[in-house]
């Protein structure tokens, strides 16, 4: 799977356990944008958790969020095509925190 990046923006993919994964985007300029958190459940779905990197209501976090959220949705797009996700309470999409 595959998206297309901005300039300037990098996308790392880690195991976390043998179900598990984080997607860490970083940025030349702004330094660590967020990540995504992908975690295959027993039952055979999946729940995927976005993050912004920084402290809310920072300018800084929201130059990150800026570039972050199309990323992250994007991703949770393509990932949503080929699995079935857990949705939490009101979850149309991924939630961004």
């Amino acid at each position: 799977m595959a998206i297309e990046l901005p300039p300037n923006v990098t996308a790392q993919r880690k195991p976390i356990s043998a179900t598990s994964y984080e997607y860490i985007f970083r940025h030349s300029e702004l330094g660590q944008l967020g990540r995504v958190l992908l975690s295959v459940c027993t039952s055979g779905t999946s729940r995927l958790t976005c993050l912004v990197h920084g402290n809310p209501g920072e300018k800084l976090t929201e130059q990150r969020r800026a570039i972050f959220e199309p990323l992250a949705k994007k991703l949770a797009e393509q990932m949503r095509l080929t699995a079935t996700f857990l949705k939490g309470p009101g979850d149309a999409q991924p939630a961004l925190a």
